[in-house]
Formats: C-alpha cells, sequence, structure tokens
C-alpha cells in the first residue's frame, strides 16, 4: 500500500482513516420508506432507508446507473426473456431460467419478508432506473420486472452439462462406447449462459485474519482480495436500515444479494474459491418391459417429463413472437443426463432447488457475534467458497463451505457413475456444518486461504486429510500459498497499514526457487557474451515484479519457455508434506533450462531491443486517461499480487485480471476502520468520472478510507438524491 508513497504522505493517510472512529452519530432515517443515496468519493453508493424493500430500491438504482443494460440484462436473463428480446439465438437460457422460475413461485412465500423486500425492491429500482432514462436506453430495455425474477438467479441447480460429459467419458471407455450425448438425446436443455454473458477468468483470491495477539492494536483484522476477470462486475456499496442492518461490502452486478464479502461494525468476511465435489451421478436400470421407468428400491418408477413452450421474436417482416417447446427428463432423485437401451443417468447435486441464498446472505450481514454468524451459515444455501471470518471480539476462523453430500459409497469423482439400486446407494443428507474443514482461533494468531484445500490454513494446526470424506478437497499447498505464510505466519505484530503493505508484496517466490540453480547451470554452460549479459542482469535482480525492478521479465520469459518443455521434471524437488512450506525447489533439467535461458535472451532483444527491461515499462494499468506501470504477476509463479494481462501489439501488457478488489478492516470498539480500491472503479461507463478514479491508486499500491460511520459520509458526500420514481 504505502511503498511508492512519500514518508510525509504515509503519515497523513493513518490520520485520515483514524477521523472514522471519531463521529459516533448515526445517520437518520428519512420519513418514507424512499432510500437517500449518497455517493462519496470514487463513487461509492451509501444507502439508507427504513425499510427492507427501500433498500433493494436504491441497490437496483444505483448498480444500474453504474453498469446500465448490464444489471438489465441480467434480469431479462433471469426473467427468461432473452428470446422474446432479442430472437431465437438466445432462446437457450431462457429455458432453464423457466426451470427456474418455477422454483421460485414454489419458494418465495416461504422466504422471510426482509429478503422478499430486498427482492421486489431491487426489481422497482431497475424499472425506476429504465423509466428515468428510457430515451437513452434500447428500445428493448421495458421496466417489467418483479421479485421474483431478481430471485431467480439464485435458485441452486444441478450441473447437467458437466454430468453428461462424464457420462460420455465413462461410456466411452466402456466396451461399446457410445458417442457424446447431447441435450437432444437426453430430454434436457442444452443451456449455456456464458456464452451470452461472458466467463470470469477466475486466477484465485487470497484472505487474511489476524487475533487481537498479532495485531499492535490488540483487535483483529481482516483482508479480502478476490481476483476474477476486469470484467466481473465486483461493485463496491454500504447499505443500511437504521437498528436492522449496517453492512459496507462488495456486490456482485445484477442482484439483490450477490454478497461476496464485507463487515458490519461487529464482524466481517471474505470468500476464495473452493472446489468442492457438490454431486454424485447416479447409474439406474431401465425397466426392461416399459423404457419409460426404472427399478429403485425393488420397484419401478416412471420416468418424468416436463414440456416447456417458450416465445421468441421470429425476425421477420412482422416480427411476432413464436413459440418452441423442449422437454426435460427427471426423477425425484435428480434431473436425467443421458439414458442407453438399458441404463438411465441422472446427478443428484447439493445445490439442486435451492432457494434460500439471499435470506442467507441477508442474516450473514445482520450477524452480531460469531454464533449468530454460523447459525446463518448452517442454512446451507450458498453451494462453495471458503469463508474467513474476524469479529469485534477477537474470534477469526476459516470454514471450507459447500453443499456436499454425506455419501453412503466411496465417491464417483468426476469420471465413474455409481450403480444404485435403492435408497441405501444414493446420498441424502449434506456432511454437516460442524464436520467441514475449518479452523477456529489457532495457536499463532492467523488464518489464511490462497483457493488451495482448508487443510494449511494455519501451520499450527495442519488439519489431517483422513478425517474427512474423499469428496472433501484435497491438493499441495502451491507457491502463492507459501508466499502468503513467510508474509503473516511469523510471531510480529501487524499494524492494518503493515497488513496492506506486505498485501503489497512484489516478490516472486519461484525465484527464491529455482533462481540459484539457473544461475549455477548457466555459469557451467561456458555463455555466449549476450548470455553472459543476460546473467548478469538476473543474479543483480531482487527477485521482485517491482515496476522499477530488472530482471523479472527476463525471469518469467525463461521460465515460460522451460517448464512448457521440461513439464512435470521442471523442478529438482516435487512438493511435498514433509517439507510443505520449502518444496517445490530447483532445477529437474539443467539442460532444458540453460537452452531456454539463451532462447529466451533472444526472445528478449527481438521484442524489446534489451534484456534488463523495467517489470512497468511492459506491465501497465490502461483505464480511461489512466496509463501506470504496475507491478504483479501470475500465482503460479508465487506472486501475491496476483495480476493477468492482456498482451497489446506493442510489446506492452495491459492489467486486465486478477488482484483488483481490495479490502482491509480492523474491528475497534465502537467502529471498524477500513481501507479499500477497486482498480476498475465503481462505473463500467466510460464517460462516468468513476470510470478509471481509482485506476492509478490501484496501480501503485494505494487505497482510499472507507467511510462507515454517518459523520464521514456527510463530510465526504459529493452528491445526495432519491432514486426518481
Amino acid at each position: 500500500m504505502f511503498s511508492h508513497v512519500p514518508r510525509r504522505a504515509r503519515l497523513l493517510i493513518p490520520a485520515l482513516i483514524a477521523s472514522t472512529v471519531l463521529g459516533a452519530t448515526r445517520l437518520v432515517a428519512p420519513a418514507d420508506s424512499e432510500p437517500i443515496i449518497r455517493r462519496t468519493e470514487y463513487g461509492v453508493p451509501h444507502i439508507s432507508a427504513n425499510d427492507f424493500r427501500g433498500i433493494g430500491i436504491g441497490l437496483g438504482y444505483a448498480q444500474a446507473e453504474d453498469y446500465g443494460v448490464r444489471v438489465i440484462l441480467s434480469l431479462i436473463r433471469s426473467k427468461g426473456w432473452m428470446g422474446r428480446t432479442f430472437g431465437r439465438d438466445s432462446l437457450s437460457s431462457d429455458f432453464s431460467a423457466a426451470l427456474e422460475h418455477a422454483r421460485v413461485e414454489q419458494t418465495y412465500h416461504v422466504l422471510d419478508a426482509d429478503t422478499r423486500d430486498m427482492y421486489d425492491g431491487f426489481a422497482e429500482g431497475v424499472n425506476r432506473y429504465i423509466r428515468a432514462n428510457a430515451k437513452t436506453l434500447p428500445t428493448w430495455a421495458k421496466p417489467v420486472f418483479h421479485g421474483h425474477d431478481v430471485a431467480a438467479g439464485d435458485i441452486g441447480t444441478a450441473n447437467v452439462a458437466t454430468a453428461e460429459r462424464l457420462v460420455a467419458r465413462w461410456l466411452q471407455r466402456s466396451a461399446g462406447g457410445a458417442a457424446r450425448p447431447t441435450a437432444r438425446d437426453t430430454g434436457n436443455l442444452d443451456v449455456d449462459p456464458a456464452a451470452i454473458f461472458g466467463a470470469d477468468a477466475d486466477v484465485g483470491s487470497n484472505a487474511w485474519a489476524l487475533a487481537p495477539s498479532r495485531t499492535k492494536s490488540g483487535r483483529a483484522i481482516l483482508l479480502r482480495n478476490p481476483h476474477l476477470a476486469w470484467t466481473a462486475g465486483y461493485w463496491e456499496a454500504h447499505v443500511t436500515v437504521p437498528g436492522k442492518l449496517d453492512f459496507y461490502g462488495d456486490f456482485r452486478i445484477g442482484s439483490a444479494f450477490s454478497v461476496i464479502g464485507g463487515f458490519n461494525k461487529d464482524l466481517g468476511w471474505a470468500t476464495t474459491n473452493n472446489a468442492p465435489d457438490l454431486d454424485e451421478v447416479y447409474e439406474l436400470d431401465l425397466d426392461p418391459t416399459n423404457s419409460e421407468r426404472y427399478r429403485f428400491d425393488g420397484t419401478t418408477i416412471p420416468i418424468r417429463y416436463e414440456s416447456v413452450t417458450l416465445p421468441y421474436r421470429s425476425g421477420g417482416t412482422d416480427d411476432s413472437l413464436v413459440s418452441e417447446t423442449r422437454r426435460v427428463a427427471f426423477t425425484p432423485l435428480g434431473p436425467v443426463v443421458h439414458r442407453t437401451a438399458s441404463k438411465l443417468y441422472i446427478v443428484r447435486a447439493g445445490p439442486d432447488g435451492e432457494y434460500r441464498a439471499g435470506s442467507q446472505f441477508l442474516a450473514m450481514m445482520r450477524a452480531r457475534n460469531l454464533a449468530e454468524w454460523k447459525s446463518a451459515l448452517a442454512t446451507r444455501a450458498r453451494a462453495t467458497s471458503n469463508l474467513t471470518y474476524a469479529d469485534r471480539a477477537g474470534n477469526i476462523l476459516t470454514i471450507w463451505m459447500g453443499t456436499v453430500p454425506h455419501l453412503p459409497t466411496p465417491s464417483g469423482g468426476d469420471s465413474v457413475p455409481i450403480p444404485a439400486r435403492g435408497s441405501a446407494d444414493v446420498w441424502t443428507r449434506l456432511i454437516a456444518l460442524d464436520s467441514l474443514p475449518q479452523s477456529l482461533n489457532p495457536r499463532g494468531g492467523y488464518v489464511h486461504n490462497e483457493n488451495d484445500a482448508p487443510h494449511f490454513a494455519n501451520l499450527n494446526a495442519l488439519l489431517d486429510t483422513a478425517r474427512y470424506p474423499d469428496n472433501v478437497e484435497r491438493g499441495e499447498l502451491r507457491l502463492r500459498s507459501q508466499h502468503a505464510l513467510q508474509l503473516i505466519g511469523g510471531k510480529d505484530r501487524l499494524s492494518l497499514e503493515d497488513v496492506l503493505v506486505r498485501k503489497h508484496s512484489m516478490r516472486m517466490l519461484l525465484a527464491d526457487r529455482v533462481k540459484p540453480d539457473l544461475v549455477a547451470a548457466l555459469k557451467k554452460s561456458s555463455p555466449t557474451p549476450a548470455v553472459a549479459q543476460a546473467l548478469a542482469v538476473l543474479e543483480k535482480w531482487d527477485n521482485t515484479v517491482a515496476p522499477t525492478s530488472r530482471g523479472g521479465l527476463l525471469f518469467e520469459t525463461w521460465w515460460r519457455r522451460y517448464q512448457s518443455q521440461a513439464r512435470d521434471s521442471a523442478y529438482a524437488e516435487k512438493w511435498s508434506w514433509q517439507n510443505l512450506t520449502t518444496t517445490p525447489r530447483g532445477i529437474g533439467q539443467p539442460a532444458r533450462a540453460v537452452d531456454a535461458f539463451s532462447w529466451a535472451v533472444d526472445d528478449m532483444q527481438r521484442r524489446y531491443k534489451a534484456v534488463d527491461v523495467a517489470w512497468g515499462d511492459v506491465h501497465r494499468v490502461r483505464r480511461g486517461s489512466v496509463n501506470e506501470p504496475v507491478g504483479g504477476c501470475s500465482g503460479a509463479l508465487g506472486c501475491f499480487r496476483v495480476l493477468s494481462y492482456e498482451q497489446r501489439p506493442d510489446g506492452t501488457r495491459n492489467a486486465n485480471s486478477g488482484d483488483g478488489w481490495i479490502l482491509a478492516v480492523e474491528f475497534g470498539p465502537r467502529a471498524p476502520r477500513a481501507f479499500s480500491v477497486l482498480a476498475y472503479g465503481q462505473s463500467a461507463d466510460s464517460t462516468s468520472p468513476h470510470y478509471s478514479d481509482q485506476a492509478a491508486m490501484f496501480a501503485r499500491g494505494q487505497l482510499k478510507p472507507v467511510y462507515f460511520l454517518d459523520a464521514d459520509i456527510a463530510a465526504h458526500t459529493l452528491r445526495s438524491y432519491r432514486p426518481e420514481p
């Protein structure tokens, strides 16, 4: 955070942030249920209302202000109106949306009133934005949304496409293998929402929690640092219903409850992606006398079908609506993914049909202590994620969450369907919350996760993998996680500012592990003058990817070439449990390494006319008028500040994925103290002042103060308004 800030500025920033805990006045609620939106510096919306419907209105309206058509499109997709809006080419996702809507109709009334009010309000907020901006929006954008459309986006589903691929591979490996099944073969829906909306290039996330024993203030600290494509749509907001809700965090565009992390005055949490096995594919026997029935529990049961008929724009001269019907096959155990002459294959998924994700998030946002927060988790409505937690009472926790089935037989994983002849063969419940891998207040005062398996959250309390079923994630401790442990795994006490300095570590841990062997191999190889000159650059390099560092680009160019050739034998010593924080290390194929370095020298000369190019001369943050050098690299190289880049024709690289949203909070006795930065800004509109106003700050490793108390919000409000009616 402060590594590129003058010392005088470093002293001023903590003083500025300290001012956020001085004012204790809370917001006076508006006289009616209409929300008030106050935009502070960098466009952050602080939304207050007397009730949850008002908060929903404010969220929907403010999101639409910043992301416009993207918000509207997300609701059109959830509503199942893509085909009737854009034509038959966009129809596919409507069939899955229709099933999700049907589930909403079954369950909406069961949700608590506050959650329903948030859904209803969000839809109304988007409708208001459309009405207020009808002249500038596309003609297809209509104020047609209601709470069911928003809630449909939170319905859990089974991953039918993945299950289809599993069965196809299984059949192909078996005698008389079959061709890959299609949606038409199975009677199910061929849905690929990513084809319409794009897919996030997820390269990982970081999360830390430090107990009071590890902080200078004696207060718990939480760090949240997701890594997704810079089109992922993280969006910062603060929502307040006096006496009922006061939450600051990051939302994802298009929903009232895509709440990924944040904090209230008592507690907060961060998420990192995990990889739970949420489903099981089962092989059922078809009734040989009736192919529309299957055998189960000593009897035969009919396969059920549901026909879904949906309209779409014809695209003809009158552009009228025509309809298409698809038939879905399912069983009480789960949807059908494939069938042969004698077998029926179904997938049974933990998240399938789950409708309470919104209510769980709202309960987490409102929780006042660890017991209330874990009670919200017990809903088990969120399908995946590691959750890292800290609170004002000093508790820290990381828990590997997932709607993971408690299997009666060994898991088939991602390759084998499990034969099921009766109820005893099929899972019927989830692994209990308290039985999931978790670390609460471990010795050493820290927990962390960087998308690796949960067993390494604290090295003083390693979790035994043998304690957990085989469908609980396992894996090695990769370089990024090892880097994190070097940053926070010691005994020193840290301030919030110290945490952010360490979060911005520019070291490339891979270089520490393999550069000595590379240097030794090059010196033994009778290097050419050009290679010898490059070797001198490599030896002088500080093993970082700071913008001014010279040698990092040469090393990265060499490693990518060498690893592509050496593959599994790139290291002299692979990672092992016995040396979990010091491996992998060394060069496994010195001769290949020398050849790859010679190639890298030539490539650097060809591309850049030099081998000692500064990292920041090539790696940039470009957004709007901002063009700044930036440090950061792939987590596979052992960088903790993870950044991915798009190659430009001129040889430079634009940061476009990875580290982009950072939130760090310290839980004080009266109020939290926090910093944040969102590299790609609050708005996706290139004409907005908040499109690129955080980009340079992010590139320099700086953060802005988070305003949580009303006195600070009022002092820094740039614009206060209510949504258009």
